[in-house]
């Protein structure tokens, strides 16, 4: 592995667990801003690795399910933080591969 990818690797990690608060302190409407913040995290790592981008949406998919499974945190809306969890595992793929399809696009 080279540096640039460990690189990204930190800042995926960074990226998530803002994503994990933002989904766990969420209420009322703030589904909007978790469901934001999910899209432009996806998005940033799709990005950052067009190649192997679908690592790191992986591994953002494998903490958000951990995080809820073994309940780390408590969450202040219980429904929210199920919501935001499930469809933050299907916008984490898509959204990161669309992203890096654009950004091969871009190379090009």
């Amino acid at each position: 592995m080279d540096t640039k990818f460990l690189r990204h690797i930190a800042i995926s990690l960074a990226v998530t667990a803002l994503v994990v608060y933002i989904i766990y302190h969420s209420i009322g409407s703030g589904a909007y801003l978790m469901m934001s913040a999910l899209a432009l995290s996806s998005f940033l790592i799709g990005y950052l690795e067009p190649h192997r981008g679908w690592i790191l949406a992986l591994m953002q998919v494998a903490i958000l399910l951990s995080v809820y499974f073994l309940k780390i945190f408590t969450p202040v809306s219980t429904d929210m933080a199920m919501f935001g969890t499930f469809a933050g595992c299907g916008i984490s793929l898509v959204f990161s591969f669309v992203a890096g399809r654009l950004a091969r696009l871009f190379e090009k």
